[in-house]
């Protein structure tokens, strides 16, 4: 994976986003389920990669999801970065999955 890649978030309900000086932040009480999760590395095919700080890592030949995780073990959001136009795939499964009635799709 090199080259330009386009960034996608999968955010709860309701959260609010702000542009700051180190890229996107997010505020939301509420949380996303395990099972988008879950259901993500399966259709995507992703396999684990690494971990760090609370954030887990998993990736494809064209796509690298990183699941953040707040202090409760609760995902927070799940950040994308998607490459070689993968991203109407990305669009197209989280309309497809049901994902969308917990959760958002958002591409900065």
């Amino acid at each position: 994976m090199k080259g330009k890649y386009k960034a996608a978030f999968i955010l709860p309900v309701d959260t609010k986003k702000m542009l700051g000086e180190n890229g996107w932040e997010f505020n939301s009480s509420n949380r996303l389920s395990l099972q988008i999760k879950d259901l993500l590395i399966d259709v995507l095919k992703l396999k684990f990669l690494e971990n760090y700080l609370q954030i887990y890592c998993f990736i494809n030949e064209d796509i690298k999801m990183s699941v953040f995780y707040d202090d409760k073990n609760e995902i927070e959001s799940i950040y994308f970065q998607v490459y070689n136009d993968r991203l109407t795939t990305l669009t197209d499964l989280f309309i497809a999955s049901g994902i969308a009635n917990e959760s958002e799709l958002f591409i900065p």
